[in-house]
């Protein structure tokens, strides 16, 4: 039996991503719902992104990783940044009063009583 003979025989379904036929094999053994066109294209699955997260506390701690997409990888940027940005907007300012002293203030203030 030759390759050509066998791949006639396979049983086709259209790509999530192209909409070209590919085998209904991929899917049902492999779990991909996208054609090795698309694959090798980078239009199927994205990438993944590890991250390392430090669990535990003490002596008991470890570090897993978390992984994820692409998408999620970029929300998760996100969401740092702006927690980074609110832990800025909640601190109270802090004065160099040596800095405050060459700004044009004037004193010291003497009041003087007068008699009516």
């Amino acid at each position: 039996m030759s390759y050509k003979s066998n791949l006639m025989n396979l049983e086709m379904i259209p790509c999530r991503t192209c909409g070209e036929d590919m085998p209904k094999l991929r899917l049902t053994q492999y779990n991909y719902s996208f054609c090795v066109k698309c694959s090798e294209a980078g239009l199927g699955e994205s990438k993944k992104v590890g991250i390392p997260v430090l669990m535990g506390e003490g002596d008991h701690t470890w570090v897993e990783t978390v992984i994820m997409t692409e998408a999620q990888y970029r929300q998760y940027v996100l969401q740092e940044e702006a927690e980074k940005n609110l832990e800025k907007i909640n601190k109270a300012e802090v004065l160099d009063f040596d800095q405050e002293d060459e700004r044009n203030l004037y004193g010291p203030v003497i009041i003087i009583e007068e008699d009516e």
